[in-house]
C-alpha cells in the first residue's frame, strides 16, 4: 500500500482507504483498500472498496482521490437516504490519460457505484490527478485541489453537486518543484493562542526532495472560495526524515479538527525494503495547527501525534536523572518491540545526548541532540544490517535552538518505524529502519563531552493496536 485516501468521518466511524495492490508487492494494479476504526487507533480491515477496472468500454488503476460526506444530497445519488452518504473523487489512471471520476456508496462506504458520467474532468492529459475535495461553506460549494505533476500547479475547480466543475485558478510553480507535484491537499488549521484559523496548502515532491526522492512542502495563505494565496514564497517542509509522503486530511472531522495521515515511505526505495507478505505502513494521525515561530519566518505547521496512552501497557521509566559521559542510563523495553518517550533534556553550550534504540545484537537507530552546534535534533539509521540502498540514506538534522538549551523530544518507535516530534511538533522526523538480528529490545542514553540534565523522561512500552 501507499498514498493515503477518502480519509472521512462518517456516522462514528473512521475510514482510511489507502492505494492498495492486491496481487503483488509493488505498486500496480491500483485500488481503494479500506479500514475502519472508531478511535483513530484500533482498525478492521474491510474488503478493497473500489476495484481496478480491468474490463468493459474503460479500464485503468484506481488513483489516490478523496471521500466527501454529502450530507444535503448535492449529488443525487441519495434521494431518500437519510443523512446522505459518502462519494469517492478519485483519477482513474487510463492507459494513455489521467481523468477524474466520481463513485458514491449506499452501504456507509463500504463498496461504491460508479457514476455513469463519468469522467467528471478530463483535460486529456497522461498527468493529471489526486484529487482533494472538500466542502467550502462560505461559498456553498465543493472544492477541489488537483495536480497537474509536470507544470508543476495544483489546479483549483468548484462544483455545486460534485458531478460538474468549472474551473477556479491554479496555484504555482512556486516552491520546491521537483520533477512533479502530487498529491494536493487544501485545509484550515488553528493558529495557537488566538481564535484564527489559516489555510495551509500541501504539496507533495517527488523525484526532486532535498533529502532526495518524495516529501511533502506546504504553503501558509488564505483561500477566498476561487483562489488560494501563499503569505510568502517560503517553502517549508512537513519533515525532516525521509519517510513521510503523501499526507491527506480528514473530511468532516468532529469538531473541525485537521488530522493528518501519511504514508511512511519513500519512492526511491519503496518496492525494495525487505518486508513480507506486506509492503507499506502509514503513520500515526497527528492533529495540525500553526505557531507563530521567533526563529522562523512566518507560522509553522506544527503537528501533534494522537495520543497513545491507551495503549500503554509497562511503564519502562518515570523520572528525572543526570546523565554524563561516564554514566549512561539504559532502558529496557521489557519484551515489546513497540514504545514511546517523551523527555526534556538541557545541555550546556556544548555536548551531545545520544538515545540509541537497540537490539542486543548491536544494530541500532540513534535520536540526538547537538548542542555543539545550536541545539541540532539529529535521526542516524546508519548503524542496522537489515536494509542496504543507495538511496536508503542515513543521517538527518533539523535545528530548533533554544536559549535556555532545553529540547523536548516525543518520540514513538514500532519495531521498524520511528516518528520523532520536537519541541511539540515544530519539527518531525519520519524514519523507516531494518534490523536484520530482530527489533529493538533497549534503549541507551549516552552523554558526551558533557553532562546532560534529563528534567523528565517516561518510557512505555505499548500494546498492539490488533485486538
Amino acid at each position: 500500500m501507499n498514498d493515503p485516501n477518502g480519509l472521512v468521518f462518517f456516522k462514528g466511524i473512521w475510514h482510511l482507504y489507502y492505494q492498495y495492490n492486491p496481487l503483488e508487492l509493488v505498486a500496480g494494479h491500483q485500488a481503494w483498500g479500506h479500514a475502519v476504526s472508531t478511535d483513530l487507533l484500533h482498525w478492521k480491515h474491510l474488503p478493497i472498496a473500489i476495484p481496478e477496472m480491468t474490463s468493459g468500454p474503460v479500464t485503468g488503476q484506481i488513483f489516490t482521490g478523496s471521500a466527501v460526506v454529502d450530507n444535503n444530497n448535492t449529488s443525487g445519488f441519495f434521494n431518500g437516504v437519510p443523512g446522505g452518504g459518502l462519494v469517492a473523487i478519485y483519477t482513474l489512471n487510463e492507459p494513455t490519460k489521467e481523468v477524474q471520476n466520481v463513485a458514491y456508496s449506499l452501504d456507509g462506504g463500504t463498496s461504491y457505484i460508479e457514476y455513469k458520467g463519468n469522467p467528471v474532468l478530463d483535460l486529456q492529459n497522461p498527468n493529471f490527478r489526486d484529487p482533494k475535495v472538500f466542502w467550502y461553506a462560505p461559498g456553498h460549494s465543493w472544492i477541489m485541489a488537483v495536480a497537474l505533476p509536470r507544470a508543476h500547479q495544483v489546479l483549483f475547480y468548484g462544483s455545486s453537486d460534485l458531478k460538474n466543475w468549472s474551473f477556479l485558478s491554479a496555484f504555482g510553480p512556486a516552491g520546491i518543484e521537483g520533477f512533479q507535484y502530487e498529491c494536493p491537499n487544501l485545509f484550515q488549521v488553528p493558529v495557537q493562542g488566538t481564535n484564527d484559523k489559516k489555510w495551509v496548502l500541501v504539496v507533495a515532491i517527488n523525484p526532486g526532495a532535498p533529502v532526495g526522492g518524495s516529501i511533502n512542502e506546504y504553503f501558509v495563505g488564505n483561500f477566498d472560495g476561487t483562489t488560494f494565496t501563499a503569505d510568502d514564497g517560503v517553502a517549508r517542509l512537513m519533515d525532516f526524515g525521509k519517510d513521510f509522503y503523501a499526507v491527506q486530511t480528514y473530511n468532516n472531522t468532529p469538531n473541525g479538527e485537521a488530522i493528518a495521515v501519511g504514508w511512511m515511505s519513500n519512492w526511491q526505495y519503496t518496492q525494495d525494503v525487505p518486508t513480507f507478505p506486506w509492503r507499506g505502513v502509514f503513520t500515526v494521525p497527528r492533529f495540525l495547527s500553526l505557531r507563530q515561530n521567533p526563529t522562523q519566518t512566518g507560522a509553522v505547521l506544527v503537528q501533534t501525534p494522537l495520543s497513545l496512552s491507551s495503549l500503554r501497557d509497562k511503564t519502562l521509566f518515570n523520572g528525572a536523572t543526570t546523565i554524563s559521559p561516564d554514566s549512561p542510563l539504559t532502558i529496557s523495553s521489557q519484551g515489546s518491540s513497540s514504545f514511546e518517550f517523551r523527555t526534556t533534556v538541557v545541555g550546556g553550550d556544548k555536548g551531545r545526548l545520544n538515545i540509541n534504540i537497540r537490539n542486543g545484537a548491536g544494530e541500532q537507530v540513534t535520536v540526538g541532540v547537538d548542542w555543539d552546534h545550536d541545539g541540532q535534533v539529529y535521526v542516524n539509521r546508519g548503524q542496522t544490517a537489515g536494509f542496504s540502498n543507495p538511496y536508503f540514506t542515513n543521517d538527518f538534522s533539523t535545528w530548533e535552538s533554544n536559549l535556555d538549551h532545553s529540547i523536548e523530544l516525543h518520540a514513538l518507535v514500532d519495531r521498524s518505524v520511528l516518528e520523532v516530534f520536537v519541541d511539540d511538533g515544530v519539527q518531525v522526523c519520519t524514519s523507516s529502519f531494518f534490523m536484520r538480528n530482530g527489533p529493538p529490545t533497549e534503549m541507551q542514553w549516552q552523554a558526551e563531552n558533557s553532562t546532560v540534565l534529563v528534567e523528565h523522561l517516561e518510557a512505555y512500552s505499548l500494546k498492539s493496536i490488533w485486538r
